[in-house]
């Protein structure tokens, strides 16, 4: 499954269309505070993720040279208002940080972030086992990110939360608020963990063979019903 996540407004609001050939959503982040709700609409699912702050502990610098992995960024998440979930960035060492979703259902993700040249990656692992990728190109018009969400099709049903990711990490990682600059932007950025390992770059060529980032993707669904 592809599911591709454009950035509709920038500025003043942080919107979203979200589709792919099964659903369609609408994704809006805070206007204020990357902290504010996140929420993605559908025909009858909606899927919301509110902050929750982490215990004082940690936040404290160095944290992880006493052996304890930082639990920040954590973000609760519902779907039609039952609680399904959490969401949160690990900071587990100098250059080694990931994040991880554990869904009520006993299943966990782990995504690996990686930056090279013009494209942000990140790597989706379940049982140390890659069945996703993000692709985000980092040159834009206006703030505005393109994403790519490509996911292995035993996983498919997991695809509105790994979408609902895709719209956290955005927040944190991309979105310019009360920016102003019109244009375009042109961006390369190579990043350093301890985790580059986890991106494969042939794993898209692979799996996805008939598809790359700026390739059409059929997209069927029908807007008008949401």
């Amino acid at each position: 499954m592809i599911v591709k996540i454009k950035q509709i407004h920038s500025n003043v609001k942080q919107q979203y269309d979200i589709e792919s050939d099964n659903f369609y959503f609408k994704g809006v982040l805070g206007n204020l505070s990357r902290l504010q709700t996140i929420t993605m609409s559908g025909a009858d699912t909606v899927i919301k993720g509110t902050y929750k702050i982490s215990p004082w502990y940690n936040y404290i610098p160095l944290l992880h040279l006493f052996g304890i992995t930082e639990k920040v960024r954590n973000f609760l998440l519902y779907k039609n208002e039952n609680f399904c979930g959490s969401v949160m960035l690990l900071k587990q060492g100098i250059y080694k940080s990931c994040y991880r979703m554990e869904l009520s259902d006993g299943k966990t993700f782990c995504f690996y972030c990686r930056s090279k040249g013009s494209f942000n990656y990140v790597s989706v692992y379940y049982d140390n086992i890659q069945i996703a990728l993000i692709e985000t190109y980092l040159c834009v018009t206006d703030f505005k990110y393109t994403h790519k969400l490509y996911i292995c099709d035993s996983f498919s049903a997991f695809a509105d939360f790994l979408s609902f990711f895709v719209l956290y990490y955005a927040g944190f990682t991309f979105t310019k608020r009360f920016h102003m600059q019109v244009g375009s932007t042109y961006a390369k950025s190579w990043s350093v963990s301890r985790y580059n390992s986890k991106y494969d770059e042939k794993w898209r060529e692979k799996n996805f063979p008939d598809d790359n980032f700026f390739g059409k993707t059929s997209l069927s669904v029908d807007k008008e019903k949401i």
